[in-house]
């Protein structure tokens, strides 16, 4: 006895014709409205993408501004000290302009006259005090870049 082995089945290909249809055509209404619908949609989707965005946007901005504000209240005292610093060299800026302009002042009165030993000395304690006034400009300036 001999068995005998059932052929492999192939599958069937199906194959159907369609019908030639003719295409629809729309009225100029229903394709004004169906224009107005998907600009709708458009509008909906971009919306909705917009309002997520946004939200996004807005935690993460609450939460930048708390890291911000823990980090000022944790070196609230280095701000203060270098706050305290800017008023010392403004204040001392101001009272060497002050000088400045009085010297200034004293010149143009003797600016016709021959120049005493007085005046030489006073244009000198003046350009002494230019260069104090600078250094100390930048010295305020370097410490506030570091920092």
């Amino acid at each position: 006895m001999e068995k005998v082995m059932p052929a492999k089945r192939r599958p069937i290909k199906k194959t159907t014709k369609r019908a030639k249809v003719a295409p629809i055509v729309l009225s100029s209404d229903h394709q004004e409205k169906t224009e107005q619908e998907k600009k709708l949609a458009m509008f909906a989707g971009v919306g909705f993408f917009m309002v997520l965005v946004v939200a996004g946007w807005t935690i993460n901005f609450k939460n930048n501004f708390k890291e911000i504000n823990n980090n000022v209240n944790n070196s609230g005292s280095a701000l203060s000290e270098t706050a305290d610093q800017l008023r010392e060299v403004v204040s001392e800026t101001k009272k060497q302009i002050t000088d400045l302009r009085a010297a200034l002042e004293n010149k143009g009165e003797v600016a016709g006259e021959k120049q005493t030993a007085d005046e030489i000395k006073q244009r000198i304690e003046l350009e002494k005090l230019l260069f104090s006034l600078n250094d100390k400009l930048v010295q305020a300036t370097s410490t506030k870049e570091n920092k």
